[in-house]
């Protein structure tokens, strides 16, 4: 019998890191799953740590060499037999309950993928501290715009909608930006849980941080195709003078809160303050006031066109 979950992991010279992430998978709560490992050409004790499992729920797939996420990830995806992917990186710790909690969520709610809120650990210091964000369908849905609302390892996906979508190689270091902004303009519907479901490790030599200007360009990328599909429109959020934002930045407001119904003030708040200067020294009480005002606008708007029998607007 085929499993709920399927959790796919990565590997990449992870043995500093990998047991403590290993271990909080395989203590779930939620048992039923399958532990799909891909190692992408490791050089340190990673493939030795992995050869020693004898949980019968790991199966591990060793590529050889070295070629990036995108292709190890995609590789988990096509070997996965669940119902549901879980992504982890090989670096993060999972809550016990975290499977638990997303399969209960994704059965009640209908949802093509779901994270949660989590708690960053920087490892220099120790130092944690838990991150929260927005949990609705249409807040996330709309903060796409501008930035990812989701924790890309907290997150669990619809297999049938990973088949469906998978990642584009256009995408290289913001891939799991990519996939989400392709998801939601087919009109799939996201969550994220509002309690921290997963430790992020924050340290140097993730590739977040070693190849920033890369994944920058793709994020410009990805962010200007998601906004024209969502609005029709050719440019992004950004910062413009007060004279041009009655215009370029209200008519962005406008069809993003027609199109999806429902975005929270605080939301619109967020998307609003990318077309504003920051650091304005005296003009800050008044730009944050438009800000507050615009996002009272549009919230009110995004009410009215709320459809009245009951469905969530789509794409």
């Amino acid at each position: 019998m085929s499993p709920v979950f399927s959790i796919v992991l990565c590997t990449y010279n992870a043995e500093l890191y990998l047991d403590e992430c290993i271990q909080s998978l395989l203590n779930q709560t939620f048992s039923d799953f399958e532990l799909i490992i891909v190692d992408d050409g490791s050089l340190d004790g990673t493939l030795a740590y992995l050869g020693k499992l004898q949980d019968p729920r790991v199966r591990l797939f060793v590529l050889g060499s070295n070629h990036g996420l995108i292709q190890a990830r995609t590789r988990g995806f096509q070997a996965a037999n669940g119902r549901y992917i879980a992504v982890m990186d090989a670096d993060d710790i999972a809550a016990p309950t975290r499977l638990e909690e997303q399969f209960r969520a994704m059965e009640q709610g209908g949802l093509d993928v779901c994270g949660s809120f989590h708690t960053t650990l920087e490892n220099a210091t120790g130092k944690r501290r838990t991150r929260t964000g927005h949990s609705s369908d249409s807040d996330i849905r709309a903060l796409l715009t501008i930035y990812s609302p989701l924790c890309n390892p907290s997150t669990s996906l619809k297999a049938s909608m990973v088949r469906r979508t998978g990642y584009s190689r256009e995408y290289t270091h913001a891939e799991d930006y990519g996939l989400w902004c392709d998801i939601a303009a087919q009109g799939g519907k996201f969550y994220n849980i509002p309690s921290p479901l997963l430790t992020y490790r924050v340290h140097a030599s993730q590739v977040s941080q070693v190849k920033q200007q890369a994944a920058r360009n793709s994020f410009h990328k990805i962010q200007s195709r998601y906004v024209v599909r969502l609005t029709g429109l050719d440019y992004v959020p950004h910062s413009i003078p007060f004279g041009q934002r009655k215009h370029i930045a209200w008519t962005f407001m406008r069809i993003l809160n027609a199109r999806i119904t429902g975005i929270s003030w605080s939301a619109n708040y967020q998307i609003y303050a990318e077309f504003q200067f920051r650091r304005n020294g005296w003009l800050t009480i008044p730009t944050r006031l438009e800000r507050a005002l615009a996002a009272l606008w549009f919230t009110g708007l995004g009410k009215c066109n709320r459809p009245t029998s009951g469905a969530s607007a789509g794409e």
